[in-house]
């Protein structure tokens, strides 16, 4: 059998979560599969390493996933796809690093076990997210855009997670989650940054009516943006459609990332965001530890739902303690 090397580029935080989701592959008795530089731009395009967070065949197996039923809804999620919908199923079915996959496994669980009894889900989640007044979890969804994102802010920018409630006035509201593992929140501007003339200035004045509208962040944010295009990063952009889309459904909205508690630059990205935000908006974006979250589902949780959170935090957060 292969054994798996280090990536000559992992930082230490991402070589440990490469290293834990190995020892898991290993666990399963799974060959690793040689992994090939696709980028083109790297100076080691085309070359191979023997990884140990890739396997084969995944879309068969299931393996990448901590139950059948997991691995079903990510299948029909992939298989009824909407066209602006966008799925890499390879990171999905093969990669154990993946944040993707990740996400399946904490909130299908939660997905079930709200189908099942929904007072024992809000519980749960009650429990894992305290710092919101919910009353009663309505729905759980995953890789969720809004059908009507062109209309929103034309970008098209997925929540990995929903989580759809009452709160106790009885208004309709939703936090929408990003999960990351060991990758960072993501640089890539807006897609009508990538734009020219008129099609790029509609885009732009687009994007720019709906922050005004939201009326969320200092007043000078829009020439920090025309100034810094870069500025409008996967976060930022999450964060307005999300708020955007909170506004068009009349339901109170909030953010979160869920993420590691060493993650490296969470919590000073979450921060650069929050800078830009009137006072009273800053506590509608945070930052809640994985550990925190599924600890308190560990807690709350019993039978077959507490055993695949604890199969959840041996394979993901078994950190090295410093």
């Amino acid at each position: 059998m292969i054994k798996s090397e280090p990536y000559p580029y992992d930082t230490p935080f991402v070589a440990e979560c490469r290293q834990m989701q190995s020892r898991y592959r290993e666990e399963l008795g799974l060959p690793l599969r040689p992994y090939t530089v696709q980028n083109r731009r790297s100076k080691d395009f085309g070359k191979v390493y023997n990884l140990g967070n890739y396997i084969f065949s995944g879309e068969e197996s299931g393996a990448n996933f901590l139950a059948d039923y997991i691995f079903v809804h990510a299948k029909d999620r992939l298989n009824n796809r909407e066209p602006y919908e966008t799925f890499d199923e390879d990171r999905m079915f093969n990669n154990l690093l993946s944040s993707q996959p990740m996400a399946f496994n904490l909130f299908c669980p939660l997905r079930k076990l709200l189908e099942k009894n929904r007072i024992a889900a809000t519980k749960a989640i009650q429990a894992a997210l305290p710092y919101y007044s919910i009353a009663m979890v309505t729905a759980v969804e995953l890789e969720f855009i809004p059908s009507n994102y062109q209309d929103l802010t034309g970008d098209k920018s997925a929540m990995d997670a929903i989580i759809k409630y009452r709160n106790f006035e009885g208004k309709e509201c939703f936090i929408a989650i990003e999960t990351k593992y060991s990758e960072n929140l993501g640089s890539n501007a807006a897609s009508f940054m990538k734009l020219s003339g008129e099609k790029y200035e509609e885009k732009r004045q687009k994007y720019f009516e709906t922050i005004k509208k939201l009326n969320l962040f200092l007043p000078d944010i829009e020439d920090k943006i025309r100034n810094r295009p870069s500025k409008l990063t996967q976060l930022y952009r999450n964060f307005i459609l999300s708020e955007a889309y909170g506004n068009h459904e009349g339901m109170a909205s909030n953010s979160i990332v869920l993420a590691p508690a060493k993650h490296p630059s969470t919590k000073r990205e979450i921060e650069s965001l929050q800078k830009e935000l009137l006072p009273q908006a800053k506590d509608k974006i945070r930052g809640v530890t994985l550990e925190a979250f599924v600890d308190a589902l560990i807690e709350t949780c019993d039978g077959e739902y507490k055993q695949i959170f604890e199969r959840f935090k041996k394979r993901y957060l078994n950190f090295k303690e410093n």
